[in-house]
């Protein structure tokens, strides 16, 4: 009888620490600031401090020197899923990528997951530019285009507590600027939950599948055993 209580009270313990929100905050502008905090605890994962490098004394410019170039965004791979492309490139193409896939992700069964997740936050400015005004109005369009569906379909899905978008055409200097801020909470139990369901229904399409599969195969054996008789 001890024991059983002492199984019980393990469980109900680990119950209640999964049943704790986990907190994610995301910060993107110039690159991606990510923390995570449950309970008392909080990690910093984005950006990594790189241990046992000294940092490197900038020499002062010579005037022949010229300004370097910024460097180009980095390309994607396809096995890279939508965080990875959008940590590789965070600007208005990023976002707008990210924002995107998000919503197709959300049309799956994988929607099921990401459904366990309530943003707190999230608020996204973009600044939208490509030299003249012609091209800066033609890429503005396509922007606004693609973000607003992407954005109704994500509020639809997912719980959505605060959000605000803005997106404005830069016809001056034509730059291009994405700042992102969102914090996501999770409780862990639920999320464990739907991992379990997303396999159980995985494995139960299998079963069906292959019951179908020996059904249709019975009738074509039936015709072959009819035709060796005779």
């Amino acid at each position: 009888m001890l024991a059983l209580k002492i199984i019980l009270g393990i469980i109900l313990f680990f119950i209640l620490i999964l049943s704790v929100k986990v907190r994610v905050t995301v910060h993107s502008e110039d690159g991606i600031d990510l923390n995570v905090r449950w309970l008392f605890l909080k990690f910093r994962i984005l950006p990594k401090k790189e241990k046992g490098k000294k940092k490197k004394k900038k020499k002062p410019k010579k005037e022949d020197e010229t300004v370097s170039e910024p460097k180009p965004p980095k390309e994607k791979k396809k096995g890279d899923n939508i965080f990875v492309c959008f940590y590789k490139n965070n600007g208005v193409e990023g976002v707008v990528d990210l924002l995107k896939r998000l919503a197709e992700v959300l049309k799956t069964g994988f929607g099921n997951v990401a459904r366990s997740f309530t943003i707190e936050e999230l608020y996204i400015s973009l600044l939208v530019g490509a030299g003249d005004s012609a091209a800066t109005a033609d890429k503005y369009g396509k922007t606004c285009a693609a973000v607003f569906p992407a954005m109704g379909v994500i509020t639809s899905k997912l719980k959505v507590k605060k959000y605000s978008i803005d997106v404005n055409p830069d016809f001056i200097y034509g730059g291009n600027n994405a700042r992102v801020h969102a914090q996501l909470s999770v409780v862990p139990r639920r999320l464990i939950n739907s991992f379990i369901g997303m396999g159980v229904r995985l494995v139960f399409k299998v079963v069906i599948k292959f019951l179908r599969g020996t059904k249709a195969k019975k009738p074509e054996a039936q015709k072959e055993e009819n035709k060796n008789s005779n």
